[in-house]
This record gives C-alpha cells, structure tokens and sequence, in this order.
C-alpha cells in the first residue's frame, strides 16, 4: 500500500529555512539573531566547514548607548545623591564604643552622641582638660556651659566653680541654676556691701608650700599675685628696686599678721612701703639700706589707692565665710560678679585673685583627688594684662589641681598675637567653636586651629545650638546641643528680651 506525506510539513528545495527571532535587546543593539545548529535537511549530514556557519555583521553602535557608557568601561565616576552614597561611607557609620563621660549633643554626621567631658577623655584623646568656646553672642556658648558642663557635670560627682560675670534680672545669669542645686550665690558689690576675698589670704601661699597638697602643684603665690595687680594699676612695669620693696614688705607684713594670728589686708602692706621702719632695709646692708626705704612710695600709693577707692570692699579684707564654707561643703560654688563695672581693673583682679585664692586651696588638697571645673564665660576679662599672666600660668596646673577651666570668647581677631587669650584658647584641649558672621573671626579661628580648608564657610553659616567641635586631634565634626526640658528653663538667657520660660 503506497504512502502519503502531508505536503504541508514536507521540506523542499524552494522553501528557506526559518530564521530564529531576534530578542528586544539584541534589536535595540543591532545584533543578528544567534546562530541554529538545526542542520538543513537537504543538506546532509556531512557538510561541514566555515560554509556551515552563519557570518555575524559588526553591531552597530548606539550614540545614545555610547554615551551612557554601555560599550566601554567609563573612567570617570557616576553621578548619585547623598542619601544613596551614605552607605559607602563606612567611617562614619561606625559607632562609638565609649559610654563614660558627660553626653554634650548629637553628632549630625554619623548619628551618635558625643561626649564632651574633658575628665573622661583625658588620657585617650586628650593631654589636658581645658576647654575652649568661640562664638558670636546669641549662637549658644551659654546654654553649652551650663548644660554639658555645668548641670551634668554635678551629676557626675564633681564640684563646679562659676566666676559669673553676665547679669540677668538684676543678678547673674547663673543664680536659677543656684537656686535649683540650694546653693548660695556669693555676690560681690563695689564700695563694700558684699562678699571679700582677700588679696593677702593665707591661704595663697608666699612660697608655694601646701600641707596636703602634692610635690610640684605650685600655684602663684602672694608676691606675684601682688606685683601682677600692682603692674595693671600703675600701668607699667615695676622695676627691680620696686620689686624688691614689694618683697621686703609683704614678708614683713606677714610676719606680724601671723604673730597676731590675723590675715593681714593690703592697706597694711601700702602703709608699710610708704611708711617703712628704720630696721626694714637692713637686710640689703649698710650701703643700700637706708635708700632702700625710698623704693617703695609708688607702689605703695598704688596699693593704697586700690584700698580706698578702686578695690573697696572688694580684696581689702579678710575673707567672707561663706566663700569658704561654699568651697568645702557645697557642689556648686556660684561667684556672682556682674554688679562690677567692666571699665577698670576691679573685675579683672577680683577674677584673678578668686582664681589664685581657689588654685591655692585646691593645691592644698590635691592629694584628694577631687575634680573641678571652673567656668569663666568672659574670658577676655581675665585675658588682659599682667593679672592675666597669672590666671594663665594658673591654668598650666590644671592636670595637677584636678581643675578643668572652661572660657567662653566672642571675636578673638581684635585680640593682640601677644595677649594671653591667646594662649588660654591655645591650650584648650576640647574647642567648640560656634557660629560666626566676621570673615576676619572665621579666618583667625581657622588658622590657630588649622582647620580644613573650606571650614570658613562651614562656620560662618552654622545656627544657634551648633557648633564645630575639635577633641584633641581629632577630626572637627558637627555638633548639635540637646537640651532635655528641665534644662531648657534653667539655661535660658534671653528672659530679660522674652520673658521666662514656662516650666
């Protein structure tokens, strides 16, 4: 019986073969379709050879395709936003590992809390514990100081020290926070009135020896503390004849005061150089001591002056009690001096002698350990002149009297190259620089702290409550303060402008 074969699937020579379908993306290349390996029927099955494979035309190139770099490596980056870079950014991804110290704000790069606590960085990141604040009024410096290293430093067991020189209300701006820790604000009134630190306390000592204390922490003594205020009032230096004057009497002085079991004042000491014994000058010879008597007139006008009329009620008498039983008993020691005038020498000496009167007592009890800070918000006050020379070298023993000093300065390009604010900002190991209008303030801050370049506009467009933080050698990064409620009501500064603030 014959056989029949369906016409339709029956291959003939007339009918090519089918060509496989090209793919989207092979058309959108210009690619051939790829290649069968179904060999043709008619064919047979020997044919073999560079006849039996399909030639492939050059693709064509896309211009479009070309230039977003489908064909060849680009050796230039791609574009992308910061939110899906910030993956890649694994330094600053990483957390920190620290939990101990005093918490100051949030890190606004990587998200985190830092910690500005100059007792818990020393020694990893840190050589000293002084910190420094710059920044225009209004930016934040203050709620800082009383938040990061004030409040939370008392939480912390230490013991803090405000030299308040900025009035509020009627009193300083630090009085709410006294009166919210129940602790007293010693405040100082010229012409008498008010609380007295004497110049000539025994607790300064004359010749650095503390019981107590620990060897090396030698503070300034009387004679220097002297001689600094004596060179600020006659505005000049003294010489060595007036120097030596200066010396004779002071030992002469307490000498007697001591024998009396008394404190001697300074008016006692400018009655002794203007009017001396006969046996005062014997002590440089037959030669010299008879004229030795005659050296001592102009310093002691000066003394006398600041006695009466400059200095009244203020260094001139013993020390109040109270200044004394705030150091020992309480955590927080608030000196309110904002009813002295800012023209003249009597806030920057009271400053200075507070600072050596307390350097003095706690060298006398360096063996305790203790930690201190002190807060100084006008530090150009304290900056100046020979006084300031002392408050200085002072700070030079922070490490050894445990006492961490904490300033706050406003444009450091009108302070000379030769002042010791300077210094006081050089030193600081921890520096918080807020925000900053002059262009000549952002360029001197970047170029004592050798800041990036391009910090300058980075300062000069913060807000308030940010700052630019530099630890040590640290990398600057990014600060915003935080402030919990409480806080908030009990470091604001603006109640005079807007009223207070509700609790």
């Amino acid at each position: 019986m014959a056989t029949t074969t369906n016409p339709t699937h029956a291959p003939t020579a007339a009918t090519p073969p089918r060509r496989p379908r090209r793919s989207l993306v092979r058309r959108v290349l210009g690619l051939p379709a790829p290649a069968t390996t179904r060999a043709h029927p008619g064919a047979g099955a020997s044919q073999s050879g560079p006849a039996a494979l399909a030639r492939r035309a050059a693709p064509k190139r896309r211009r479009w395709l070309d230039k977003l770099g489908w064909y060849e490596h680009r050796a230039e980056g791609a574009w992308t936003t910061t939110r899906q870079a910030e993956a890649l950014n694994l330094a600053t991804s990483r957390r920190s590992v620290r939990q101990e110290g005093v918490a100051a704000g949030l890190n606004k790069i990587s998200q985190e809390l830092e910690i500005l606590d100059p007792f818990s960085l020393y020694g990893e990141e840190i050589s000293g514990i002084n910190v420094c604040l710059i920044g225009d009024i209004g930016k934040g410096k203050s709620s800082l100081i009383k938040s990061a290293f004030c409040i939370r430093q008392l939480i912390a067991g230490r013991q803090v020290v405000i030299l308040d020189r900025k009035p509020q209300s009627g009193a300083g701006e630090y009085t709410p926070i006294a009166r919210a820790m129940d602790a007293a604000s010693i405040r100082f009134k010229t012409g008498g009135g008010g609380a007295c630190v004497n110049l000539l306390d025994p607790a300064i000592s004359t010749g650095g020896e503390h019981r107590g204390g620990l060897d090396g922490v030698v503070p300034a003594g009387q004679e220097a503390l002297v001689l600094a205020v004596l060179e600020d009032s006659m505005s000049r230096s003294l010489d060595e004849r007036e120097k030596a004057a200066v010396g004779m009497a002071l030992e002469m002085v307490n000498t007697d005061a001591r024998a009396e079991h008394r404190a001697p004042v300074i008016r006692e000491l400018a009655m002794r150089l203007l009017d001396p014994r006969d046996a005062d000058g014997t002590v440089l010879g037959k030669r010299w001591g008879a004229r030795a008597l005659e050296w001592g007139q102009e310093p002691g006008l000066a003394l006398l002056r600041l006695a009466d009329r400059d200095l009244k009620g203020l260094v001139d008498q013993a020390t109040s009690p109270d200044i004394r039983d705030a150091l020992e008993h309480n955590s927080l020691v608030h000196f309110d001096l904002s009813a002295l005038p800012t023209d003249g020498p009597a806030l920057r000496i009271v400053m200075t002698v507070i600072n050596t009167w307390l350097a003095n007592r706690l060298a006398a009890r360096s063996s305790r350990f203790q930690q201190t800070v002190l807060i100084v918000e006008e530090g150009w006050h304290v900056a100046q002149g020979s006084t300031g020379e002392v408050f200085q070298a002072n700070m030079k023993l922070s490490r050894g009297l445990g006492m961490g000093t904490v300033s706050a300065f406003h444009h450091i390009s009108d302070l000379p190259e030769t002042s010791p604010a300077r210094s006081l900002m050089q030193e600081a190991s921890i520096v918080v620089l807020f925000g900053q209008d002059r262009e000549d303030d952002v360029r001197e801050t970047c170029r004592m702290y050798r800041l990036p370049a391009g910090t300058e506009e980075a300062l000069m467009r913060l807000g308030r409550g940010q700052a630019l933080v530099k630890i040590g050698n640290r990398d600057p990064f990014l600060l915003e303060h935080i402030r919990s409620p409480h806080e908030i009501v009990l470091t604001d500064t603006d109640t005079a402008v807007k009223g207070p603030v509700a609790p």
